[in-house]
């Protein structure tokens, strides 16, 4: 197997990591020969996987860009005045409500805080909205006059910078982490939304503020980046049984980096895998591939191994 392709992926589609034989003609189906004595073959090889993302581009995990300044968050946090006491399972919200004529906020969950009476703050889901009113689902809601903010969850903000090597939309789904803003609210770990080539990317932060000033946006989360590889042998065949029995044979060793080095005559396979969110493609306990015990929300790549003497 070349690769496994995954849907809902939030970072990366596929990993193609070459072998030193083609064993067959489809690209990606790469095998790897070794020989122990190195009369066959070398010794060693050294994997080199590539990752590309949903849309085919190839990316690299740990990229830091540079930012320059992010925008307010849209729709914001909203000025509210006051609220009604609830009819029924609802209550209105009055206020300073920027975009939200013609019920636009319809379904919209909001983080309301600053009144007094606590029944009147929580996160609440939005059923009708004009410019100056939010309907929100709340039975508990007391009559009210005081100042307060509905902000909301879905809201994003656009981070402006370099983004070297970028293509309109082709950062969509991933996820950045954002550092170096004064306004902690800037900075976070945030899946991005959209992007318009190489100069800004939208990512989902619903609480940014304006700001100038020197950051980075890292892809990848620090420490969940880095390609991971399992080295595991071939099982005896019993009889007309589907699962293998008996213990794996291990043929090769493989290093942290991705370095394999004959150990014994055989067959064998490498696995190279790379997290992903939102995949729940894995095995039959969410545990990730039965052969070998990785976890879901990973994709992977597959080489086979033949060690001669």
């Amino acid at each position: 197997m070349a690769f496994q392709a995954t849907t809902g992926l939030g970072v990366a589609a596929k990993i193609i990591s070459p072998g030193n034989v083609s064993l067959k003609t489809t690209p990606g189906y790469n095998g790897i020969v070794l020989s122990l004595s190195g009369v066959n073959g070398p010794t060693t090889f050294q994997l080199d996987p590539s990752i590309e993302d949903a849309f085919g581009n190839e990316i690299t995990p740990g990229t830091a860009y540079v930012l320059t300044a992010v925008a307010a968050s849209t729709p914001g946090a909203l000025t509210l005045t006051g609220v009604a006491a609830s009819t029924g399972t609802t209550a209105v919200y009055s206020g300073t409500i920027t975009g939200g004529g013609s019920n636009a906020y319809i379904g919209q969950s909001f983080v309301i805080a600053g009144f007094v009476n606590g029944v009147n703050n929580g996160l609440l889901i939005c059923t009708a909205s004009t410019a100056s009113a939010l309907t929100l689902e709340n039975a508990n809601a007391i009559a009210e006059t005081h100042a307060a903010t509905a902000t909301p969850e879905e809201g994003t903000a656009v981070y402006t910078g370099t983004f070297t090597g970028a293509t309109t939309g082709s950062l969509v789904g991933q996820t950045f982490v954002v550092a170096g803003f004064t306004n902690a609210v800037n900075n976070g770990t945030f899946i991005a939304t959209a992007n318009s080539g190489t100069t800004t990317v939208t990512l989902e932060n619903a609480a940014a503020v304006v700001e100038t000033h020197a950051a980075t946006a890292t892809s990848q989360e620090a420490g969940a980046n880095e390609l991971t590889y399992v080295e595991y042998g071939f099982k005896t065949l019993t009889g007309n049984t589907y699962q293998p029995s008996g213990t794996p044979t291990q043929i090769v060793t493989v290093s942290s980096t991705g370095l394999i080095t004959a150990v014994a005559k055989g067959e064998g396979q490498v696995e190279t895998s790379y997290p992903t969110f939102n995949n729940s493609i894995g095995d039959i306990v969410s545990s990730g591939n039965i052969m070998n015990g990785l976890p879901i929300n990973k994709i992977y790549a597959e080489n086979r191994v033949v060690v001669l003497v």
